[in-house]
């Protein structure tokens, strides 16, 4: 399991530059991004080094991010759908009379 510690480390390294790059908007998905990847290293070096302890108190949390991330996700998808406008041969724009 501490194999794959360097490989988050590069993950986490990526969503803290990708963080610094973001435009004003797009931080909390990018603040996310960066948490997610060090509750992860987190949670393999617990795994790692066998602290129970650390991983108790670092799942509930990594399930809280995740969570979240999701919740952003479904919110973004359902946005972008209603936004799409109706193309197609039998859309309609409501109900005919």
């Amino acid at each position: 399991m501490l194999a794959l510690a360097p490989v988050q480390l590069l993950f986490a390294y990526r969503a803290v530059r990708l963080l610094l790059g973001a435009e004003r908007g797009e931080r909390t998905g990018r603040w996310l991004d960066v948490a997610d990847s060090s509750l992860n290293l987190v949670v393999i070096c617990a795994l790692g080094l066998g602290s129970i302890t650390v991983l108790v108190v670092a799942a509930p949390v990594m399930l809280a991010v995740l969570t979240w991330k999701g919740v952003r996700d479904v919110l973004s998808r359902r946005a972008t759908k209603a936004a799409a406008p109706a193309t197609g041969a039998g859309a309609t724009a409501g109900p005919a009379d």
